[in-house]
């Protein structure tokens, strides 16, 4: 089993380019956050300031340089460093835009130098349970250079641009599949460079460990299993207390916690699907009984089964704006 792969089937994440940019020197442009949004921006051409929590100096952003962002944490864009910044918020008002546009082409500055920059966002429906969207940072910078390590990467932007330049049939869905994909192939660059031997926090340190890595991969592909420490313990051939401490150590969870998250993350993925009985999730997901499923469901998530149904066949809105 891919554990990645795993986590995001499960995630039901979307993605969509926002807004193409022109911004024209001197300008800047700040983003102040969204909660629940995580979003992306590319240079496609030229050059910008980057402020934001990934270093204490300004970071020069060149052209097909990449950053990711998967928090609602705030971040500027500017041409120089002395050039007054305006919230995005006010210059989609001065465009007359709105939060159902899309795609959409955005000019902005004082008509001096220009930099294209396109802007996407991901909306994930992970009822917060997601352990490895928690463990990813606050941003995944990645330099142009820096794509090479991920082959399909560089092309893939280049291909989301070429989309987006000429908006044939089909352009949107194609934009949409594209921003996911591009997800997907900053996420595995990113744990290349963990791999690498730069630190890993969270999730995806676990994953790469090699006995709780193994553990990871038992729960996610048995999650009808009984798992206890114990049992967890023998699977990887540690001792009961020490496979404890690593465990949480590496995922800050206790591993039945972690169980129990996983079991509820899942079973709200296969509610959504809306062709399986309650009674049928509850045993795929390690319960023998309906109700001492509902009573855990709703302890962790903090609603029954049933709201989780219900709030699935409503109509759901397309993500809304990058975080701003």
């Amino acid at each position: 089993m891919d554990l990645l792969a795993d986590v995001l089937s499960t995630t039901q994440f979307k993605g969509m380019v926002y807004c193409q940019t022109d911004f024209t020197a001197p300008w800047g442009v700040r983003w102040e956050g969204r909660i629940g949004r995580a979003g992306f921006i590319m240079i496609a051409r030229g050059g910008c300031y980057l402020e934001c929590g990934l270093s204490d100096k300004p970071i020069s952003m060149a052209t097909g340089d990449f950053l990711l962002t998967s928090r609602a944490r705030p971040y500027t864009l500017r041409d120089t460093l002395t050039s007054p910044v305006t919230k995005f918020d006010d210059v989609l008002t001065q465009a007359n835009l709105d939060d159902n546009s899309r795609n959409r082409i955005i000019n902005f500055g004082g008509g001096g130098t220009s930099t294209k920059v396109v802007m996407g966002c991901y909306d994930f429906d992970t009822g917060g349970n997601n352990p490895f969207l928690s463990s990813l940072p606050e941003f995944i910078y990645i330099k142009a250079e820096e794509l090479q390590s991920e082959p399909w990467m560089e092309p893939t932007l280049r291909f989301l641009s070429a989309e987006l330049a000429n908006q044939g049939f089909g352009t949107s869905i194609a934009v949409d599949r594209l921003t996911e994909l591009v997800f997907v192939q900053a996420v595995r660059i990113y744990i290349n460079k963990q791999q690498s031997g730069l630190h890993a926090s969270g999730w995806l340190n676990a994953v790469g460990d090699t006995q709780i890595g193994k553990a990871l991969f038992a729960i996610h592909s048995n999650p009808q299993e009984q798992w206890t420490v114990a049992s967890l313990a023998q699977y990887v051939d540690m001792s009961r207390s020490s496979f404890a401490v690593r465990f949480k150590e590496l995922t800050g969870s206790s591993p039945l916690d972690y169980v129990t998250s996983w079991r509820m993350h899942k079973a709200e993925s296969l509610l959504k699907q809306g062709d399986i009985s309650l009674f049928d999730v509850a045993n795929l997901v390690g319960y023998k009984s309906e109700s001492a499923f509902g009573k855990a469901f709703k302890r962790q998530t903090g609603s029954p089964p049933g709201h989780v149904r219900k709030r699935d066949n409503l109509i759901i809105p397309k993500p809304t704006p990058i975080i701003r």
